[in-house]
């Protein structure tokens, strides 16, 4: 029988370039969003594909596995049952990323002690772990995120910094990577994570013709928030108050005091003050203060724009004030530039 290092030259000789294929494993909590799971699993699938039509390599780039908590069928949130996968004691190794995927509940106190001690041991033997939704929880009840970044669902977000507060939880992030630790946010934003992961792997322009391809962003501009607040803002009953939130989200450079709201809004200060807050769940103010804080962010990560021409942009009256704006959580604008294009915050 050839040996390996024979094999891998016999090869390429024959332009064949062999590559190790890595398995990919989805633990999937009952319940879970379907979306959780197909955008991780499409993306690695794609990226399979695109490898396999691009270069000329003899064996996949990801195997992807399902694994279960209990016996299948896996009833999904949406009542769509999955046949696929096996249960997570029989778990094919070795695994190089391990992801545990969750629907939106926080769901560590119902995790089997056994799956748990698995999860500790498995952290050490797998190349990356990480977790999509809720299964930060998992991750989190493990040990495994204390003293590391991480994120999850906007809506947990709360929850999961009071449960475990030796995790620094960021909210705002669409994913965080944390060394070999991965964490990403809702529903969709295992797609993000997935496409991050398959660029680690396989590199930029393989990662791109899969967003391409899936019609996604390689990476998302902004973050969660600008999603939590203006959606949690469109839910307001009265159409007057979502047509200025609409209005506002494309004019934050102009005069949004409570008293030029209220007036475009044809309340009086006072009545739009109380009606904006108990529609939207928060002040005028500072509902135009986290647009114009993600608008900023977003720009830091996608142009080269100096801060004050950002500051302006984003409806700041200056460089200074959104300086101030960011030490209040801690940051700098050029912090925050350089933590991203380091990959290792990426919203």
């Amino acid at each position: 029988m050839m040996n390996p290092g024979a094999m891998r030259s016999e090869g390429l000789r024959r332009g064949v370039q062999e590559w190790p294929t890595r398995r990919i494993s989805l633990l999937i909590f009952p319940r879970v969003h379907l979306m959780n799971i197909a955008g991780p699993l499409d993306v690695f699938t794609r990226a399979s594909l695109a490898l396999a039509l691009t270069e000329k390599r003899s064996s996949p780039a990801y195997e992807i596995e399902l694994l279960t908590m209990d016996d299948l069928p896996l009833v999904t949130a949406s009542g769509l049952s999955l046949v696929g996968g096996r249960q997570w004691t029989q778990a094919v190794t070795p695994i190089d990323t391990l992801l545990l995927i969750a629907g939106a509940s926080e769901l560590d106190s119902s995790i089997a002690p056994e799956l748990l001690a698995w999860l500790r041991a498995s952290v050490d033997c797998v190349r990356r772990i990480g977790s999509v939704c809720s299964g930060a929880f998992a991750l989190a009840a493990t040990g495994i995120l204390d003293g590391r970044r991480a994120t999850t669902h906007w809506k947990l977000a709360d929850k999961l910094a009071r449960r475990y507060p030796r995790v620094s939880v960021d909210a705002d992030k669409i994913f965080v990577q944390d060394g070999n630790v991965w964490t990403s946010a809702g529903v969709s934003t295992g797609a993000d994570l997935a496409l991050a992961m398959v660029e680690e792997d396989h590199g930029h322009a393989v990662a791109l013709d899969v967003a391409r391809h899936m019609v996604l962003f390689l990476r998302r501009p902004g973050g969660q928030s600008q999603f939590s607040t203006q959606l949690a803002a469109q839910a307001a009953d009265l159409q007057p108050i979502r047509e200025l939130i609409a209005w506002i989200s494309d004019h934050l450079h102009a005069d949004l005091s409570v008293h030029a709201l209220a007036k475009r809004a044809g309340m009086s200060d006072r009545n739009f003050s109380r009606v904006f807050s108990r529609q939207v769940g928060t002040t005028p103010a500072r509902f135009v203060a986290s647009l114009r804080l993600q608008a900023a962010k977003a720009r830091l990560e996608v142009t080269s724009d100096n801060v004050e021409t950002i500051a302006s942009r984003a409806g700041f009256s200056d460089g200074e004030a959104l300086r101030r704006r960011f030490r209040s959580e801690g940051a700098t604008p050029r912090l925050y530039r350089e933590r991203m294009a380091s990959g290792a915050g990426m919203a």
